[in-house]
């Protein structure tokens, strides 16, 4: 196989990417307001382990419903319209959790974030495919790590202005705030091209690697947001502290998933995918553990922070190793990865929520080392059946 040549224009980020870029980074605080606000709510409200984990399922049920609309939407709007509208209805999906007055209107307000984050989600990713097509790869990495810097925001944002008095409700009008300065920005005119690649299965049924990467990616998905979701109730639990100080913490996760991105993108210049993908497993197992084994808040913290730097390396550089693997299967591998996502955000939550109130939410947190533990034998297993030569 030859590597197509490359461009002789250089990468420009010009108006409709930094526009791409910022709503992204709105998209990624979105994520962030489910596990930044259910502390609060299930004090104020008085919700158990299962009535919180309803919420997280409901999100990612609203995520795997967004594939249906924004696959109907995308061909009949254009690009630009579809993407403002997609990021106002987001938004104001984010403003309803703090209207919500009962299970009934939260639960409500998690399933429409889902579905309206989903639709943008993928209306950005096929903006920049199409925008920026000769350089497709850098910017969907940049794009993603200023997704990580939203996310990033969120619960430091939240948890920092309510422990300075701000009630919590009105900490979410950064988004709406951030958006209004977003939107002036110029949006891609045209609309993505169409994918020439099928993604329906080969005759031969779906490669055994392809099948790995999509058992891999649903487990990653499930220890990464595992702690996402859980992790400021989990420091409550472990550490003693408030509503504000545990979300404001869970910035070092969050963050930690941002750095690692950074620092992973330039250690991949110098080693192989493969070797990455098996060292950010096992190193991301430890963190689980000595999470789970931590009693000290500073070995909290720094449990916490690798944790997030190798957690949140786990989808790019599976799906990376997959199409390394499989290089005739990209738009199957790109679409059961999705699914899976889906399917663990769904399944989870609210089994956590489950464990924990049997076990405790800060042995349900520790049991996620199984997750790291069944990727590693998943990911020797692909390797061993194609046994590919290093890269030179």
């Amino acid at each position: 196989m030859t590597d197509s040549p490359r461009s002789t224009r250089p990468f420009r980020r010009d108006g409709p990417t930094w526009f791409l870029y910022l709503v992204l980074a709105v998209f990624g605080f979105q994520q962030s307001v489910l596990g930044s606000t259910l502390p609060f709510l299930r004090a104020e409200f008085g919700y158990d382990p299962i009535q919180v984990g309803w919420h997280f399922t409901s999100y990612a049920g609203g995520l795997v419903a967004s594939g249906l609309l924004g696959g109907w939407l995308l061909p009949r709007l254009g690009l630009g319209p579809l993407i403002r509208g997609a990021a106002v209805a987001m938004v104001l999906a984010v403003l309803s959790i703090a209207q919500a007055r009962g299970f009934a209107g939260t639960l409500a307000a998690a399933i429409a974030m889902g579905l309206t984050g989903g639709v943008l989600q993928s209306a950005v990713q096929a903006g920049l495919a199409w925008h920026q097509a000769e350089h497709r790869d850098m910017a969907m990495v940049e794009a993603f790590i200023f997704a990580g810097a939203g996310v990033f925001s969120g619960p430091l944002l939240v948890g920092q202005l309510a422990a300075a008095g701000i009630p919590w409700r009105w900490t979410l009008l950064a988004a709406a705030l951030a958006l209004a300065l977003v939107l002036p920005l110029p949006a891609p005119a045209g609309r993505p091209a169409p994918a020439a690649a099928s993604s329906k299965p080969s005759r031969g049924g779906v490669p055994l690697a392809v099948a790995l990467c999509w058992g891999s990616v649903l487990l990653g998905i499930g220890a990464e947001w595992g702690i996402g979701f859980w992790g400021a109730q989990f420091l409550e639990s472990r550490l003693g502290l408030g509503p504000a100080q545990a979300v404001s913490l869970m910035s070092v996760f969050f963050g930690g998933t941002v750095f690692g991105r950074i620092v992973s993108s330039r250690l991949l210049a110098r080693f192989d995918g493969r070797n990455m993908l098996m060292a950010v497993i096992l190193l991301g197992g430890g963190a689980i553990l000595a999470l789970w084994a931590s009693t000290l808040p500073s070995a909290t913290i720094a449990a916490l922070a690798l944790a997030g730097m190798c957690l949140g390396n786990f989808f790019p550089l599976l799906i990376s190793n997959a199409i390394r693997l499989e290089p005739d299967h990209v738009g199957l591998i790109s679409v059961g990865a999705t699914q899976a996502v889906g399917v663990s955000l769904l399944v989870v939550p609210i089994a956590l929520g489950y464990i924990g109130q049997v076990a405790g939410l800060v042995n349900a947190i520790g049991m996620l080392v199984i997750l790291p533990l069944l990727m590693a034998a998943a990911c020797l297993a692909a390797g061993y059946r194609h046994a590919l030569p290093h890269k030179a």
